[in-house]
């Protein structure tokens, strides 16, 4: 950290909001793209940067000068994306729009190839999965059924396929990350399972 960025967190802390927009011009381009890597609509992208700032507004005087801001500021971006991505996996609206979305960024052939790619990626890593949660989980991805239902068709109880679908999320976000580098956003994992992920 240099120290140009001590004073102004230092200043920071104080309430100084002239020190706060500094740090928010230092670090809105990079944040915006690290959470559009996991968000796929701009917009949504957009208000949850927002968000993080205001959040480092309302925490100022726990900033810490002498610590990584860098590390301190990412890991609260990272906790507000992923509570966002399971806020639009449970709305049908945002996960719609997130879809639509993703599908207007594959127009060119490029693209397309590479959704392609990742889609049988997805299979893949679907096909590794252990057979009863392979089946609870095609049952809630591809005929969009709720866990109670699953639990009454298969004959187990809904904690039971709530407990299958998280480890299926796992095993899905692991290969990814192993097979393609990280770079699927992981809103798009999300797309593809409008019931398995609802309370």
């Amino acid at each position: 950290m240099s120290n140009d960025e001590t004073v102004l967190l230092g200043r920071l802390r104080l309430g100084d909001p002239e020190a706060f927009i500094a740090i928010y011009n230092q670090y809105y381009s990079s944040l915006y793209s690290y959470i559009l890597h996991f968000i796929s609509i701009p917009q949504l992208a957009e208000d949850a940067l927002q968000e993080v700032f205001a959040r480092i507004w309302e925490i100022r005087e726990r900033i810490n000068p002498e610590l990584s801001f860098s590390g301190y500021l990412y890991r609260i971006t990272r906790n507000h994306v992923f509570k966002l991505l399971k806020k639009i996996s449970a709305d049908e609206e945002l996960r719609t729009q997130a879809i639509l979305e993703v599908y207007r960024q594959t127009d060119d052939a490029e693209a397309r190839v590479l959704w392609k790619e990742y889609e049988q990626l997805l299979r893949e890593a679907v096909s590794q999965l252990p057979p009863q949660r392979q089946r609870v989980f095609r049952l809630c991805r591809e005929e969009c059924k709720s866990y109670e239902e699953v639990a009454t068709e298969l004959g187990i109880s809904r904690n039971t396929v709530k407990e299958h679908m998280v480890l299926a999320m796992r095993s899905i976000q692991f290969f990814f990350y192993h097979h393609a580098g990280g770079v699927l956003p992981l809103v798009v994992i999300g797309c593809f399972l409008p019931a398995a992920i609802r309370p």
